[in-house]
């Protein structure tokens, strides 16, 4: 049997996990349902027709990146209590196990429920406040309002609390989330001023990995990659991802008893 990882160990500790935590899984899942209820009724009350889609759109990402970045931030963040430790860390179970655990549950189970949710409460909003007449839900997959690049941003955003839930010994989300509201600031700053000094003229603006505006008298311009080569620069976020869960990985190895 493998020390890295056996399906037999992993089966064993999902199902412990799962056992251990349905009941308060279950009770958040009702806060999500809940709170979508709260914000989807509330603007379709204050709304003279149905909810449009885009309104929708933006409810959806924010609570899912919302609600999902504090869910994240819990999946390790025993591991910075001693005695919860202690107890995880003398499973029967490898490291690269107990992470695959947090993993699923903090991204594609977190991803499985919450979308559930929401197009379930949203549907029910839309049937009660359109009075017969025809209403439009934003799609998950397809169209014009898709909302299925908003997922590949949550799946950065779970890198980044992953990795905090573990590297942080208390208050996780709050830490984290200052951590990265810090951590972009100052790069739009360093990177609006490396930008200025090295063209030498006044810049409106220049968000990193995207077109800059740049000022020469009265005139604007702007000044981007082509666009086949701007694409390359989806990498950028996914080689931060698959980094992020290699050093919340690496620093789940550091634990010992």
């Amino acid at each position: 049997m493998s020390q890295f990882f056996s399906l037999s160990r992993f089966g064993r500790l999902f199902n412990k996990h799962t056992t251990e935590h349905a009941g308060a899984y279950a009770m958040a899942t009702g806060v999500v349902l809940g709170g979508l209820g709260l914000v989807l009724g509330f603007l379709a009350y204050m709304s003279s027709s149905t909810i449009p889609p885009d309104v929708q759109s933006v409810v959806f990402v924010i609570g899912m990146l919302g609600a999902g970045a504090f869910f994240t931030s819990t999946v390790l963040a025993f591991f910075g209590d001693k005695k919860q430790a202690t107890a995880a860390l003398m499973l029967p179970a490898s490291h690269a196990e107990k992470f695959a655990v947090a993993w699923l549950y903090s991204l594609p189970l977190f991803l499985a429920v919450y979308v559930g949710c929401f197009f379930l409460v949203d549907s029910l909003v839309l049937q009660l406040s359109s009075h017969g007449k025809p209403a439009e839900m934003v799609r998950l997959f397809g169209g014009e309002r898709g909302l299925h690049t908003s997922l590949a941003a949550y799946a950065a955003v779970n890198a980044v609390f992953l990795w905090g839930s573990i590297f942080f010994v208390k208050q996780q989300f709050v830490r984290t989330a200052f951590g990265v509201l810090l951590a972009g600031a100052l790069l739009v700053f360093l990177n609006f001023q490396a930008l200025q000094a090295l063209l030498g003229h006044e810049l409106g603006t220049a968000v990193p990995f995207s077109a800059m505006t740049l000022h020469e008298g009265k005139e604007n311009y702007v000044v981007s990659l082509p666009e086949g080569l701007g694409d390359w620069f989806g990498l950028v976020p996914l080689g931060l991802m698959l980094l992020a869960w290699a050093a919340a990985y690496q620093r789940l190895t550091e634990k010992q008893i």
